[in-house]
């Protein structure tokens, strides 16, 4: 997948990219404005050697738009953490972990906000990690997923931190909370 950037006249941040749908055979183009969801092009392509093609021109035309790639230390993490239940979880706990990635995994994307980058489970704490391109948008994002889809949104907390920074910063949590660690 190949991901392109740029703020709009108003300061908004656009998104468009492009992956190949092997099973399909065909590149899937997908844009719109970062927190929402975008729109979906589909352009037949009979083999790889034509996508390559295809890529090429994709990020020639992106690049003419004013697009461009964000770098690594422009991301931001977020993290979504759940209680446990157990020192390492119970069977429900395996459950909402499984859930909770594939949902956002989906709802990121199609927002053009981020994806899933995995988790960690121990010490009574679930913590799923999400690599984003804005911290408010994803929070945002990540709530009105767990909340569509009856994934504790109540029990969760989300932080977040820039790249390279050691410490996330709560950004929501229904219950109060003192600190917030890993």
């Amino acid at each position: 997948m190949i991901k392109y950037y740029k703020a709009d006249d108003k300061e908004q941040l656009l998104y468009k990219e492009t992956w190949f749908d092997e099973k399909r055979k065909v590149a899937v183009v997908h844009y719109g404005k970062v927190g929402f969801k975008g729109k979906v092009e589909e352009i037949p392509i009979e083999t790889n050697m034509a996508n390559d093609d295809f890529v090429l021109n994709f990020c020639k035309e992106c690049e003419s738009q004013g697009y461009a790639q964000i770098d690594e230390d422009h991301h931001h993490w977020v993290v979504v953490q759940f209680p446990l239940k157990s020192d390492l979880g119970n069977k429900r706990d395996l459950w909402l972990k499984d859930k909770v990635q594939e949902y956002l995994k989906d709802h990121l994307g199609w927002n053009g906000v981020g994806d899933v980058d995995g988790f960690d489970m121990g010490q009574k704490k679930l913590n799923i990690f999400c690599r984003v391109v804005d911290s408010e948008k994803a929070v945002s994002s990540i709530k009105t997923c767990l909340k569509e889809y009856r994934l504790d949104l109540n029990q969760a907390r989300i932080a977040t931190k820039k790249v390279g920074e050691l410490y996330y910063t709560l950004k929501f949590s229904h219950k109060k909370v003192a600190d917030f660690e890993l």
